[in-house]
């Protein structure tokens, strides 16, 4: 990774910049990077660290309960990062200490395994399925792609979901047109899809969990980072 003396002490990512808890373009202790949705979201993290390696690597983001007691806001510090029938990468060393610190802090959090899909889960039958076979907290579709990369280059991985939809929530059909469009045109998606009744209906209870799950991120950020990078 080259000398020491050359690494950025802090990287943190996220799909969008919704999910970035706030950092923008970053601040002091962290170079912050919004790295899209998916498979690519590893490719555009494996090119982050190569170009500059750093110690920590922060990964941000919301997820889908699995586990019906998680509600909007919920945060969960992966301790493993699951693909299908894959073997689990665990997570770091930090990650217990995170969770302390989150609590600490007065915020909910809990420690478990993150489950990367493929394709959202839209339903709550399917939502029920992963839980029963994987045994995951939540779902989100880039921990396990950006875990592969920290892993293969020795760098500390620190990833925190942000629940954004109970088990129990029905996600609009519009969700996978954002996310196959990488969530390039996201409020075009939506609002094209205002014009079928059952998208009106579920918007308004997604957008304020949204806020929950932002909200949630951002006090993460400040409660983690200036713990970790003095």
């Amino acid at each position: 990774m080259g000398p020491e003396a050359a690494l950025t002490p802090f990287l943190t990512v996220a799909p969008t910049q919704r999910e970035l808890g706030g950092l923008g373009y970053g601040d002091a202790r962290t170079r912050a990077n919004v790295v899209g949705i998916g498979r690519p979201a590893g490719e555009q993290v494996a090119a982050l660290l190569d170009a500059a390696p750093c110690r920590i690597l922060v990964s941000l983001g919301y997820a889908g309960a699995l586990d019906p007691h998680l509600h909007p806001g919920d945060l969960v510090v992966a301790n493993a990062y699951l693909h299908g029938p894959d073997a689990a990468i665990p997570g770091a060393p930090h990650t217990t200490r995170a969770a302390m610190l989150l609590r600490q802090a007065g915020i909910s959090s809990l420690e478990g395994p993150v489950l990367t899909v493929d394709e959202p889960l839209l339903t709550p039958r399917a939502k029920r399925r992963a839980y029963y076979g994987s045994g995951a907290l939540v779902a989100d579709m880039e921990g396990r792609w950006i875990a592969e990369e920290a892993a293969s280059r020795d760098v500390t991985l620190i990833g925190i979901r942000a629940v954004l939809d109970e088990a129990h929530f029905p996600l609009p059909s519009f969700i996978a047109t954002i996310i196959a469009d990488e969530g390039r045109q996201e409020w075009a998606h939506a609002l094209r899809a205002m014009s079928h009744p059952s998208a009106v209906k579920s918007f308004l209870p997604l957008a304020l969990k949204s806020r929950e799950a932002s909200r949630a991120l951002q006090m993460a950020v400040q409660t983690i980072l200036p713990a970790l990078v003095p």
